[in-house]
This record gives structure tokens, sequence and C-alpha cells, in this order.
């Protein structure tokens, strides 16, 4: 599904428009700033929500020749998960998979200078909100970003309640299982840090 149809993005263009993933942290302090880390927690963040069931994923690519680069990913675990949500500028046509729901965004739009990955489901918490601090056009490669690692699900509930309430849509509704969120938090830190230490 792609949510670029005139008819389509005048539905939601009022509230998504202004809409900003990094607003919701503006008085948090910023901690991650290496492309290289930001790029493992996308993936780790992904891989787990993939195995987390019932969850939706919603990432913001910048811009679609981005999330090109990783159709192989996506196609391999979209159909997993409940829903997935791909955002970023139309530099490009973005490719289309039935389990992935592309939302194209303008350039004077706030998430066009975010990078976003968020997993949200009954075992899972997680997200990376990233933004670029040069504000660069959408054609040029953003080099500085601020941003924030969470799973903590009271910063990430609100998020995602006002993502969908932006697109018109009714949030997702779930008990969540404390244990299990606990037991793929752990996870996921144990995760992180096999995965930097592969990386250096």
């Amino acid at each position: 599904m792609q949510l670029t149809h005139p008819s389509t993005l005048d539905h939601y263009i009022g509230a998504f428009s202004a809409f900003s993933f990094a607003s919701f942290f503006q008085e948090q302090r910023k901690t991650l700033h290496s492309r290289r880390m930001m790029l493992a927690l996308s993936y780790l963040i992904e891989d787990h929500a993939a195995a987390s069931p019932e969850t939706c994923l919603i990432a913001a690519f910048q811009r679609f020749s981005h999330y090109r680069r990783q159709l192989h990913r996506y196609r391999r675990f979209a159909s997993r998960l409940s829903r997935v949500f791909v955002l970023g500028f139309p530099d490009e046509a973005p490719p289309q998979l039935p389990d992935v729901t592309t939302i194209a965004l303008k350039a004077e739009w706030p998430l066009v200078h975010e990078w976003v990955v968020i997993a949200w489901g009954p075992t899972i918490a997680a997200a990376l909100v990233a933004s670029d601090e040069e504000q660069c056009a959408p054609y040029c490669l953003s080099r500085r970003f601020q941003a924030i690692w969470t799973t903590s699900s009271a910063q990430i509930e609100p998020m995602v309640t006002a993502f969908y309430h932006a697109l018109g849509q009714p949030a997702p509704v779930f008990t969540r299982d404390m244990p299990a969120t606990q037991r793929t938090t752990v996870a996921m830190q144990k995760d992180l840090t096999a995965r930097l230490r592969a990386i250096r």
C-alpha cells in the first residue's frame, strides 16, 4: 500500500505535514551521533521487531533511495509484522512490497530531516529517533545527527499514538506482556554489544 495518491495526501496532509518524532525529545539530551551506531541500532530494532509477534514497525528513511538499499531486508521480514510504515522523500519511486505502506514526504515537512526506526508491539518497545542537525535539503546527504535510543514504553507509546492519529487511523491496541518485553529488551542490549564489537 502506498499513501501517495493526491486524494490520500489531502486526507492527512494537515496534521502530518507538521508531524515530527524528534519533537517528543526536544528537552532530552541527545547521546548518539555516529552513523555507524545508528545503522547498527536500525538493523537491531528491525530484526527484533520481526521476531516479536503483532509488532508495528515505523521507519523514516529521509528519502526513498535509502529504502531501496534495504529492500532485501524488508522483503524478508515485512510479512512477519502486523504493520510496516516506510516514510521518505520521493527522490525516486519507492519499491512496492505487499506488506509495506509507503508514505511520501514533502521537502518542507519536518520528517524529511529525521532518521527513525520504531518497533511497537506486545513484547517489544524500541525506538531510534535521529534528526539532521544541518537540516539538509532532501537531495543532500545528511552528515550530522543528534539521536535518541530508547526502550521506554512511556516514551514510545505517545509517539506511536500521535503518528497514527496524524494519519487519521486508530492506534494499535494490545495488552503488553511485560516479562516478555523485558526479555526482548535484555536480548537487544546483549545483541547490540555483540554487533558493535563485530564492526569495530
